[in-house]
């Protein structure tokens, strides 16, 4: 995802506020806020890549962070190992932690994430002088210790995923209980919408970095 930041939550606010009569706007804003992270926890639809991830020697939590102030990572999504002579090798993403924790003084194979979602170790842990780094291919959501009013956003804000955001944002504040603006039926339905449209911007994300479905070779072409 491209990170020119040219938006920001008051454009959204300048939509969103017109529809809801007797709104405090710093209430809305925080929704607003919490409608953009739900979305981009769940479609991981926001995704970057951090080069040259340092390989550590010995069994220790790899953090990744993509040197971004407007950016949290939630999620690590690929690693690949090796260097930008020889090129990256993909490693083995693993389901569950290993049966035995060891080391190996070549490339390791597999990674698997701890309890927090900007970290992972690689199995076997490396021991020894790397000579590669990793790759590392991460989800993002807007920062949360950044003031709302000096949160810059991408453009895809506005350009790609806007429709979902205002209605994520909108099905909040109508499910607001004993409000001028309290719409529980639409807001049941915008929530909808919205948790409809986190499932195709995810089915989106799955595609790929060229935008096109996974294909594979036809059965029996192989024979």
């Amino acid at each position: 995802m491209a990170t020119e930041y040219t938006e920001s939550i008051e454009n959204l606010l300048k939509d969103i506020i017109p529809q809801l009569p007797g709104a405090i706007r710093s209430v809305v804003a925080r929704e607003c806020r919490l409608a953009m992270r739900e979305f981009f926890e769940k479609s991981l639809a926001w995704v970057t890549v951090v080069n040259n991830v340092a390989i550590p020697d010995g069994d220790v939590a790899i953090q990744v962070d993509d040197g971004d102030d407007n950016t949290e990572v939630i999620s690590i999504l690929r690693v690949e190992i090796g260097n930008a002579t020889d090129g990256y090798q993909l490693a083995r993403p693993m389901t569950r932690l290993p049966d035995k924790v060891e080391g190996t003084n070549s490339k390791p194979g597999g990674w698997y994430v701890t309890s927090n979602p900007d970290e992972f170790k690689l199995h076997p842990y490396f021991d020894g002088t790397a000579t590669d780094d990793l790759r590392v291919t991460v989800g993002l959501i807007p920062a949360f210790d950044t003031a709302i009013t000096e949160l810059d956003l991408p453009r895809q804000i506005t350009l790609k995923f806007y429709d979902a955001i205002l209605n994520g944002t909108l099905a909040r504040l109508y499910l607001h209980p004993a409000k001028p603006y309290s719409q529980p039926v639409l807001g049941q339905q915008l929530r909808h919408n919205f948790l409809r449209q986190i499932g195709y911007y995810s089915a989106q994300r799955k595609k790929g970095f060229n935008n096109s479905p996974n294909w594979s070779y036809p059965r029996g072409w192989n024979k």
